[in-house]
């Protein structure tokens, strides 16, 4: 009786992996690879990197320039009064809105890398020096709390993963930022692919400079001159 219930047990688990390997070669939208390769990104030269910042200053410049110059819109004398409390209360409810994220529980992974560079750490010392650079730390809440480049935002990108709720909170955070700031996410470094997966959700929602920092807080947490926050 043993033995049958094993060899029943047997056939019913290679049955099973028979079945997913015939179901990823052949029907999967996205087959899983039998060897994992290991992702690769080109480094940003510091030339590019110049012209990104710089770009970005002078578009920011252009844009609050254009704002203050903009006159003050001119009320007919013809046209009524609105009720005060109604458009301030239409007003705030329009700016306190959050944005959501797409209703797909899991944001696809961007299949266009080209927007993605890697960066070292003395590029990633010079990013710090502007304010207009965003730092993402893709790692979890308590390595974060432990230490952290200065000014990273953590999003934590296994809980990303798993829990919904913190996936719409941070989603809604990612949405209100400035998509045209260059951004650079880092995790552990190394073998970690936390930043990747990070730099994936940054793209598909449309942020244009995006750069991982390959050697993450391995390598960063270890230069004596490198500024950190707990």
């Amino acid at each position: 009786m043993m033995k049958s219930n094993l060899r029943d047990a047997a056939v019913i688990v290679a049955l099973a992996i028979v079945l997913g390997v015939i179901y990823n070669a052949a029907f999967s939208v996205k087959p899983l690879p039998w060897i994992r390769q290991p992702r690769t990104v080109d480094t940003a030269s510091t030339d590019a990197l110049m012209q990104v910042l710089s770009k970005h200053a002078d578009s920011s410049a252009t844009s609050d320039v254009s704002s203050l110059q903009q006159p003050p819109p001119m009320q007919s004398a013809a046209t009524p009064k609105r009720d005060s409390t109604k458009a301030t209360a239409a007003i705030q409810q329009q700016t306190t809105q959050p944005r959501l994220p797409p209703k797909n529980d899991l944001v696809p992974p961007a299949d266009d890398h080209g927007k993605v560079r890697a960066v070292t750490y003395d590029q990633v010392r010079m990013m710090l020096r502007n304010e207009d650079v965003l730092f993402m730390d893709a790692r979890r809440k308590d390595e974060y709390d432990g230490g952290h480049i200065p000014r990273a935002i953590n999003v934590d990108i296994q809980l990303f993963e798993l829990d919904p709720n913190y996936r719409n909170q941070t989603m809604q955070m990612l949405y209100s930022l400035d998509k045209r700031r260059p951004v650079v996410t880092y995790c552990g470094g190394g073998n970690c692919e936390l930043s990747h997966k990070l730099s994936d959700v940054l793209v598909s929602i449309g942020f244009e400079h995006v750069f991982i920092y390959l050697g993450g807080w391995n390598e960063y947490s270890t230069k004596p001159d490198s500024p950190r926050e707990q």
